[in-house]
């Protein structure tokens, strides 16, 4: 080979090598100057821009005004700092931590986009349907800004001023809506009942005590008849209704009634301010039920409309000057019962060993007479309730066996249900009298009356000589027949 053409082939490889090598280093990343970086990072971030730049100390009230409401925010100096509050709504519960957040969160609103002067502000929701805040100061200035939509292209919501659009992060979502939005929608809260125990070495303890729902009266259109519950601790359940009929209340829907009134809260304000116009608009100049109660000694009185459309109901509490809104099932225990839902379904239920002397009388000439002698049972007995061993004999004074014979008839005596509250006619002489008298001197009278009319065996029972309701024929006709 030619000495030229060598070379020239030793030439060509050896770009070769070369030109890949460069390729190679030009793959590879490649590090930025300081002022490089600087310029990349600023390319891929959106820069903020300042909306708003207030002092708090400045402002003299926040005006806002939306499609819902018009309210103004105004600066309330405290020893620690600038709070801001709702004006004309003094003595109200407020939350004003909220109100102060959203006046500072407005007062430095910064934007990531400004997307500058716009002709249809309708568009962006910045015309008429936008909420209009005016930010007044000191020194007579003012600031003037419209809230509209929330942005479609990236987080935020749309935000007019001095005619350029931006898009604003964080915009406050309760300038859109009502002041009642910052009201405390607690109505109340009962404290538990505390109960002292003081030990044998003179240490006392406090613990959280049962419930005491110590008087309960339901009224309004719901309740022509208005229903009274009491606490009694000598009934068998501890509470006693006395109107419109005396019975023993504290069934599985009483408990749950009791349940509910420890606290309430809200479901919204609908006004404040109360007047005889208000209370006629949302339906409350005569309240479809109210209540008047005393839990734990802590005492409050509600009232709420009838139902609207959507199943809400208006409300006023105590002597709060509000008309809540409430969700039925917050109220629906106290509001849509009646005495057949609150009572048990029981006439009268003492307790066996309370019961000193029974009489039984049978078509008003019948008469038989039950005497009790107690002794205290000691093994059963405990210190905060003693047990007795039961004797019973006859007018005769035979022996009447307890277990096989009175007990039987008493149990089935005492069992003896209400099926319905409808008032009936009756006359003439109680089928069946029965006279309860006590070893504490107290006494109770049950009579059954046979209904006229009808052809139904059924009995109208009075206690105390008050219409209770009405029972079954066959249940009476048992009891009879079990008379020792």
């Amino acid at each position: 080979m030619k000495k030229t053409v060598r070379n020239i082939i030793i030439m060509i490889v050896v770009l070769a090598v070369l030109g890949g090598a460069a390729f190679v280093l030009l793959q590879m990343p490649q590090e930025n100057t300081g002022e490089e970086s600087s310029s990349l990072l600023s390319s891929s971030s959106e820069a903020t821009e300042a909306v708003m730049e207030a002092d708090e100390a400045d402002v003299e009230s926040i005006k806002i005004k939306n499609s819902e409401d018009e309210f103004t925010l105004i600066p309330e100096k405290t020893a620690e700092a600038i709070d801001f509050t709702l004006e004309d709504c003094s003595g109200f519960d407020l939350n004003t931590a909220q109100i102060s957040s959203n006046a500072r969160t407005l007062l430095n609103l910064s934007a990531s986009k400004n997307l500058g002067g716009q002709e249809d502000l309708g568009a962006f929701g910045l015309d008429s349907q936008g909420a209009a805040v005016t930010i007044n100061y000191k020194d007579g200035g003012s600031d003037k800004l419209v809230l509209g939509n929330e942005a479609g292209e990236s987080a935020g919501r749309y935000v007019l001023k001095d005619g350029t659009v931006y898009i604003v992060a964080g915009v406050p979502a309760n300038f859109y809506g009502s002041k009642f939005e910052y009201f405390n929608l607690a109505v109340y809260t009962v404290a538990d009942r505390t109960e002292v125990k003081v030990d044998e070495d003179g240490s006392s303890s406090e613990s959280a005590g049962q419930d005491i729902l110590y008087e309960i009266t339901f009224s309004g259109a719901q309740y022509p008849d208005p229903i009274t519950i009491e606490y009694s601790s000598k009934s068998s359940s501890e509470y006693l209704m006395t109107q419109p009929v005396v019975a023993e209340s504290g069934n599985t829907p009483f408990n749950e009634l009791m349940s509910t009134l420890k606290s309430l809260t809200a479901t919204g304000i609908a006004d404040v301010k109360i007047t005889e116009e208000k209370l006629e608009k949302y339906g409350l100049t005569e309240p479809d039920a109210q209540i008047a109660f005393n839990l734990n000694d802590s005492e409050h009185k509600l009232a709420v409309s009838a139902k609207d459309s959507e199943g809400y109901r208006y409300m006023i509490a105590d002597d709060k000057d509000i008309i809540y809104r409430v969700a039925n099932g917050l109220v629906n225990k106290w509001a849509e019962t009646n005495v057949t839902g609150l009572r048990m379904s029981y006439i009268w239920i003492p307790h066996i060993q309370n019961v000193e002397k029974l009489t039984i009388t049978l078509d008003g000439d019948q008469v038989k007479e039950y005497n009790v002698t107690r002794t205290v049972n000691e093994e059963k007995s405990t210190e905060d309730s003693k047990k007795y061993d039961l004797a019973v004999v006859d007018s005769q004074g035979n022996a009447v066996n307890y277990e096989e014979a009175y007990q039987p008839f008493y149990q089935k005596l005492i069992g003896l249900a209400v099926f319905s509250q409808e008032a009936v006619e009756y006359e003439g002489t109680p089928a069946l009298r029965v006279e309860y008298q006590y070893f504490d001197g107290g006494k109770d009278v049950l009579e059954l009356y046979a209904i006229s009319g009808g052809g139904q065996n059924r009995y109208a029972a009075l206690l105390n000589g008050v219409f209770n309701g009405q029972v079954r024929g066959s249940e009476v006709k048992t009891i009879v027949e079990l008379v020792p």
